[in-house]
């Protein structure tokens, strides 16, 4: 564990150099309102809006390491108890179990949720007639498709959608363009977390129209 105190640029070169590290947050007196345990490819412990935030001058210090338990012990040394956990962090970890953590914006979740509910319906159904496109999403959300577009591909660029159609970022996806959910958004659902990946992908195939 390192402890940073007066140090704000040897911080923030830590966590940018170790993204599976983990991150105490907190006041140099720790208390049990004001210590949270965040991931290090968190926003909100290396990202700021203004060239004056206190990242470990002040009353602030930060406590990282690559094992989350030892700031956990640490933390239950200093205040009693383990530290809060930061909920966008932990949620986004469970999201994506490969290590890389998402933060999903509102539109990110609202877009997977829809994608996924359809997708349940209809492996559970066994109706094998899904389909989705952008055009369906966009009027369900009461959005345009233009304004779906750069979360689409935040997704997809995330594991987390198929998009039929390829195209540039910075391009509008067409209204036909299909979406697909994959085997990581599929898991991110309580009832298929104990499902093996390739009973996953045989269902998305057949899903899809893709099974032999």
């Amino acid at each position: 564990m390192i402890l940073f105190l007066d140090e704000d640029r040897a911080y923030l070169s830590w966590v940018t150099h170790h993204r599976n590290g983990f991150v105490l947050d907190g006041n140099r007196k720790p208390t049990k309102h004001r210590l949270t345990l965040h991931r290090t490819t968190c926003p909100e412990i290396k990202h700021s809006a203004t060239k004056t935030t206190h990242w470990t001058t002040g009353h602030h210090m930060k406590a990282c390491s690559l094992n989350a338990e030892e700031l956990k012990s640490w933390a239950k040394e200093q205040i009693g108890s383990p530290p809060t956990n930061c909920q966008p962090c932990f949620v986004s970890a469970e999201l994506h179990p490969e290590g890389h953590p998402l933060h999903l914006t509102k539109l990110d979740k609202e877009i997977l949720s829809f994608v996924l509910e359809l997708a349940t319906l209809n492996l559970d159904d066994e109706t094998g007639a899904y389909w989705l496109s952008v055009g369906m999403v966009a009027k369900c959300l009461d959005k345009t498709p233009a304004q779906l577009s750069a979360a689409l591909h935040r997704l997809a660029d995330d594991s987390m959608l198929t998009i039929t159609e390829k195209s540039r970022p910075a391009e509008p996806l067409s209204v036909t363009c299909g979406l697909f959910p994959t085997v990581l958004a599929m898991k991110t659902l309580p009832a298929y977390q104990d499902r093996s990946d390739e009973e996953l992908e045989i269902e998305l195939k057949a899903l899809t129209g893709e099974e032999e």
